[in-house]
Parts: structure tokens; sequence; C-alpha cells
């Protein structure tokens, strides 16, 4: 099982797949191989859906099945040079779930609540270029383009760059946060020289303050984005506009906050409302 996942994880590597979706294949690969006892190499179709049948009934979530599928189907047709095993397995349905979005107050009060210059000036980046927290940790001092007022989001997922708009409000913040901590390469630097802020320390400075906010909606670093995207609809700005910020290749995906702008029910009162009760 060794030799195969360092062979598999060489050809994902290859394929240019991200790290973090390396480890999720390779993870799901190992699991499989503990459930069955076998290498996953030498797992029947019968047993794998027996897999599938064991994960589903204890609560896993359809992505996680679709990592599963797809981490097996990969494993055939890059590593082993076969057909995928699994390509007439449908996949699960995708639940159809409106995102967690926070009011412009509720940005407010948690950006607020932020007491370090470093995780403000992130968040306050985050929400303002409606950036993924991957990609507003591994943004980069160079990446501030202040003549043209623009970020540049390098290598972004799908391994796109793209530009966003860089607001006054945060450009005069990254000056004050500039000047006391001089960052030299990564704007957002980690523990180690010359490395960006990891993902769960954001996290975990996240969840801190937004609970010291008082917001208690189910929220995460994602959230900031999908408000983003909201507040934009809310002032009117055109969708393909916030599909090229947002860096989505399907204006499909972006029409989803379509349903969260507040614009959407503007003048609309309820039936009930006309009633003389």
């Amino acid at each position: 099982m060794s030799q195969l996942s360092d062979r598999f994880q060489r050809d994902l590597n290859i394929r240019n797949y991200s790290p973090r979706t390396i480890r999720s294949y390779t993870l799901a690969l190992r699991q499989i191989g503990r459930h069955t006892g076998k290498c996953p190499s030498q797992v029947s179709i019968p047993e794998l859906k027996d897999y599938l049948d064991f994960q589903v009934k204890q609560g896993k979530s359809w992505s996680t099945i679709n990592v599963i599928i797809s981490a097996v189907n990969l494993l055939y047709t890059e590593t082993l040079g076969e057909p995928p095993i699994l390509d007439r397995i449908n996949r699960p349905k995708t639940p159809v779930k409106l995102p967690s979005v926070l009011s412009t107050e509720e940005v407010a009060s948690f950006l607020g609540c932020i007491r370090n210059l470093k995780h403000r000036t992130l968040f306050m980046t985050t929400y303002s270029a409606g950036l993924r927290i991957g990609e507003a940790c591994r943004l980069k001092v160079t990446d501030i383009d202040s003549a043209r007022m623009r970020i540049i989001v390098r290598n972004a997922k799908g391994h796109k760059d793209r530009e966003v708009i860089l607001s006054q409000k945060l450009l005069d913040q990254l000056r004050s946060y500039y000047k006391f901590y001089r960052p030299t390469e990564f704007l957002f630097m980690g523990q180690k020289p010359n490395t960006p802020l990891t993902y769960r320390a954001a996290l975990d400075v996240f969840k801190k303050s937004l609970a010291r906010a008082g917001v208690h909606k189910h929220a995460s670093t994602h959230t900031l984005r999908h408000s983003y995207a909201t507040h934009l609809l809310d002032k009117g700005i055109d969708l393909r506009i916030i599909q090229a910020t947002l860096g989505h290749k399907s204006i499909k995906t972006t029409l989803k906050y379509c349903h969260l702008t507040n614009n959407r029910y503007a003048g609309v009162t309820s039936p009930l409302d006309d009633l003389n009760l």
C-alpha cells in the first residue's frame, strides 16, 4: 500500500492537482484499505459498493462519497493505467443549500472585534476582495498593486490567476500593517520565516472573533466570500462582474447569490398583508 500510495501521489502531482486534493484522495484510499484489509487495487466492485454503502449509513456527506469515487477512479486511470472501476456508479445527488451570509452590520462587528492588527487586516482583505481564505493567506507583498488599485490573486482554484479591486480603505489598512510588520515575501506571515499564515490559524481566529462579536450564525471563513458577493448584488453590481471577481468558471455558480440578495424581494409583500383581519 505504501508503494502504491507513493506512485498515486506522484501521478497526481504530475497532473498538477493541489496538495490538499492529493491528501484527500490518498486518505480516502488508505481508509478503503483499512476497512477491507486489502490493497485498494485489489478490492472488487461489490466490496467497494459495500464500503460506499457503509459510509452512507455512517452519515457521511455527499462530498465525502464523491471524493472516494474520484480517488478510486484516479487510482485506476492514472496509476494502474486501466479504465475507471467506478465510472458506472451514479454520483450522489448534490443537496441544494443556500450559503450562510453575514449582514454588513455583522461583518463590521466581526472585524471590529479582532484585536490583532495582522488578523484584522487578513480578514478585511478576505472580505474586501471576496477571496478564499487560502488565497488571502498566500498573498505576497508584490501582489498588491496600489498604482492600479488591484490585487493579483495568483494560482487560485483551477490554477488560474485573476485580478480583483483594491479598496481604498483596505489600502490604508495595509499601509499601517506594513509599517508595523514589515513583511518581506508573504503578506501575512506564519510562525516560520517566509511561510504564509496557515488555514487552521486563520480559522481559529475567525471562530473566536465571531463569538466575541455575538454573531451566532453557522459560519466559516468562506462566509465572508459569500457575504462579499451578496453585498455586491445588493448594491446592484452586474452578475458577470461578480463572477469575474470571484473567479467562477460558470455563471451558474454565481447565480446562487441571487437567492440571497435583499433586492430579490424588493417591493414584494406577503398576501397575508392584504387581508383585513
